[in-house]
């Protein structure tokens, strides 16, 4: 082989192996992910029927599976709804992976059955934004509401001071827990029913509006007692009656009266 041949074939092969004298390439940078705000809402705001005047709560649950944060600016409803549901949270910020309890009460207002849909608005990129939602909104319903009262004051007069809210032979006194059982009917926001209040019993009437629930009776039983409702300051939610009750106590042929004070206590509708 001529020595010129040799040079050639030497110089190919360094020229193969150096590739085309470029350099190494550099390692490519990937993408960085999409930025994702993914809603979901869960839930069950089935509420059933509610008295016109009274409501009922549920929570649901709006949840941000994306990797960045998701901006609700409101909450809304369809299905005839209107200012009858309320919510606790309608708007802010989820983190991603986050989740935000939102506690939504039915308040009717009108008679009738309504069925719908919640709404999250936000900037979400994609998942779903909506919960179903119904309730039936009753202008008349019956109930009997039964359980205790505790009676946190008792302050007599008279004769009646031993008898009703002495320490020792009081049949009411401070920290006793008395039965507690009333069946109401309402119409609209009328309430009328009978009421039985540590054993005295009568008619009592009154007026639901947003929940709250004010009667007002004259009670007596048989051995001589007779309570008048001063004061009632209780709200119906749901299958619950809370809040605190006044009656003046007074006992035949006996010289004064009583005032109670209590405090219902796990009061529910039967």
């Amino acid at each position: 082989m001529s020595r010129r041949l040799a040079f050639l074939l030497a110089l190919t092969v360094v020229t193969t192996a150096c590739g085309d004298g470029k350099g190494p390439t550099a390692p490519s940078t990937p993408a960085p992910p999409a930025t994702t705000r993914i809603v979901g809402v869960s839930g069950n705001l089935a509420f059933g029927d509610v008295p016109v005047g009274g409501f009922r709560e549920a929570v649901m649950t709006i949840n941000n599976s994306g990797n960045a944060v998701l901006t609700v600016t409101s909450l809304s409803t369809t299905g005839g709804f209107g200012s009858m549901v309320t919510a606790s949270w309608t708007s802010g910020t989820i983190p991603a992976g986050g989740s935000q309890a939102v506690t939504i009460r039915f308040s009717p207002t009108a008679a009738g059955s309504y069925s719908g849909t919640v709404v999250v608005n936000g900037d979400q990129t994609s998942g779903t934004n909506t919960l179903a939602i119904s309730g039936t909104a009753a202008v008349s319903f019956t109930g009997t509401w039964a359980g205790g009262h505790i009676i946190s004051q008792c302050n007599g007069t008279g004769s009646a001071q031993d008898l009703i809210c002495g320490a020792t032979r009081g049949a009411f006194k401070v920290g006793s827990n008395m039965s507690f059982e009333f069946t109401l009917t309402q119409s609209g926001n009328t309430v009328t029913g009978t009421g039985n209040l540590g054993g005295t019993v009568g008619p009592v009437t009154g007026t639901i509006t947003n929940g709250a629930l004010t009667l007002t009776g004259t009670l007596r039983d048989n051995q001589g007692f007779t309570a008048v409702i001063t004061s009632w300051n209780t709200t119906l939610s749901g299958s619950n009656m809370t809040g605190s009750v006044a009656y003046t106590l007074t006992f035949s042929g006996l010289p004064g009266n009583a005032g109670i004070v209590a405090s219902l206590n796990g009061v529910t509708r039967r």
